[in-house]
């Protein structure tokens, strides 16, 4: 009796949409990188990226929606921190909650594309807790490190002890390292969703460049609002393999 081989083609072959917005994911991760790295060598510079990215968001979008009131929660927050510690405490609640926001954001896209790709199973939240483990290890460093100055402001945050994030970066290592064991495993049965796994992947990568490392944190607020602008509003790719 012959065994059947494992079908490795599957792993390979993905539907357009989702390697449509797998490169969609490395472009913005790309463009994250360039506007983190000019922020930490020629600050203005990264502004006018910024700025360019949130006029091509804003160009882009059918309908403008504005939510001030998801806005008077931490605004009233950094008030009253503000009033107690200073301006570095009031600027240091915004880092916190751009940093929640933007994870949150990231952890619901991941669910939104397992969801297209047939793999609700990866839409849980224990399957999806690795993806708060990287922000919350850049976090803890930025609090170890504290204060900081963002573009001519001070930021604070409460100072925490070396162990905490020697611990937060064990629990990220861990629980990333699990993730791409399943991943690969999937990979391996031919089973892989492309779509979600490339978008988590890039969100690792982005958290830990962008303040695992603490080269910088200015450039890493840079990296963050340019990968959100890049998602908001994705640049078009030229084709090289376009026939006209």
């Amino acid at each position: 009796m012959i065994a059947k081989r494992p079908d490795f083609t599957a792993a390979f072959t993905a539907a357009p949409e989702s390697v449509g917005h797998g490169s969609a994911s490395w472009f913005a991760l790309a463009i994250a990188l360039g506007a983190g790295i000019s922020a930490f060598v020629a600050p203005a510079f990264s502004l006018l990226i910024l700025a360019a990215l949130a006029a091509h968001a804003l160009m882009r979008a059918e309908k403008i929606r504005l939510q001030p009131l998801s806005l008077a929660g931490p605004i009233f927050a950094a008030l009253i921190v503000g009033a107690f510690t200073g301006l570095a405490g009031g600027i240091g609640v915004l880092f916190v909650w751009r940093m929640f926001a933007d994870t949150r954001w990231s952890v619901s896209e991941a669910q939104r594309l397992a969801l297209a790709a047939g793999r609700p199973g990866e839409t849980s939240w224990r399957a999806l807790a690795h993806a708060w483990a990287t922000p919350l290890f850049g976090l803890t460093l930025v609090a170890y490190t504290a204060p900081h100055m963002i573009a001519g402001l001070p930021l604070d945050l409460p100072h925490v002890p070396t162990w905490v994030p020697m611990i937060a970066g064990g629990l990220a290592i861990g629980a990333v390292v699990d993730w791409a064991l399943q991943r690969a495993a999937d990979w391996r049965l031919g089973e892989l969703a492309p779509a979600p796994a490339t978008h988590l992947l890039t969100h690792h990568v982005l958290f830990i460049l962008a303040f695992g490392l603490l080269i910088d944190v200015s450039a890493g607020i840079v990296t963050l609002a340019a990968w959100r602008l890049a998602h908001a509003a994705p640049l078009r790719q030229a084709s090289l393999t376009a026939v006209p």
